[in-house]
């Protein structure tokens, strides 16, 4: 099926309204002619025709359909949305306690992460088009880690958040991944301010920081633990 011909493009707010009720992949072009008129929550809208380009018809057919959208690619890795199918690998990579030291874990339950990854799909990647992603190793296809941006309540910017597997740490992977994520923030989503909060006694992922341009702005404490804030604009 070409993508040109699997999503619609309306300027009425009644074909809006039935393509959403339909499932049916739909842009909304707005225009002088519907100014004031109400369409449906989640629709994807445009002023510009201009900037329905193919990646744009893409992800809108995908976000529709349910498919994960491919946010990045960098020389080794791909960088994408979480689907519940991912959910069992993710619990391979946070089986070791090196991993979770500075980190939550996942729920005890499978199935509660499951639902949990089905409404983060649904309500952040759905509203803000960004989130947590996960880091596909190109070599072999599987998921090695996540790395993201999301908003932090109180805070200017996005936050960057991120952890590779064991196995797959000290080659250069979350460097590779959360610099080209920033890159993304920059260019595709309009932020030049980030954040980061990492554990006091993570020194590791504190040198990342460090090497992405973060500086230390302070330290806070939750829950009896130290973590240090980091702040970086692009």
């Amino acid at each position: 099926m070409e993508k040109s011909k699997a999503v619609r493009i309306t300027d009425k707010p009644d074909e809006a309204q039935y393509y959403h009720d339909n499932n049916i992949p739909y842009i909304v072009w707005l225009n002088e002619s519907n100014r004031g008129e109400h369409f449906p929550n989640g629709a994807f809208c445009v002023e510009n025709k201009e900037d329905i380009d193919d990646r744009y018809i893409d992800r809108v057919y995908r976000r529709a359909l349910g498919i994960a959208w491919d946010i990045l690619s960098t020389k080794r890795l791909i960088i994408r949305e979480i689907t519940v199918e991912d959910v069992p690998r993710l619990y391979e990579l946070y089986s070791d306690s090196e991993v979770t030291e500075y980190m939550e874990p996942l729920f005890d339950d499978i199935n509660k992460e499951i639902e949990y990854t089905r409404e983060y799909i649904k309500n952040i990647y759905g509203f803000y088009g960004y989130g947590l992603w996960v880091i596909v190793l190109k070599q072999t296809g599987k998921v090695i880690g996540r790395a993201g941006l999301e908003c932090r309540e109180g805070f200017d910017g996005l936050e960057l958040g991120f952890m590779l597997g064991k196995e797959y740490q000290h080659k250069g992977y979350a460097y590779e991944a959360c610099s080209a994520i920033l890159k993304y923030g920059a260019d595709e989503l309009a932020q030049r301010s980030f954040t980061a909060k990492v554990h006091a006694k993570n020194e590791s992922s504190r040198r990342l920081c460090e090497r992405l341009g973060f500086e230390a702005t302070g330290v806070i404490t939750e829950n009896g633990e130290k973590y240090i804030e980091y702040s970086n604009f692009l």
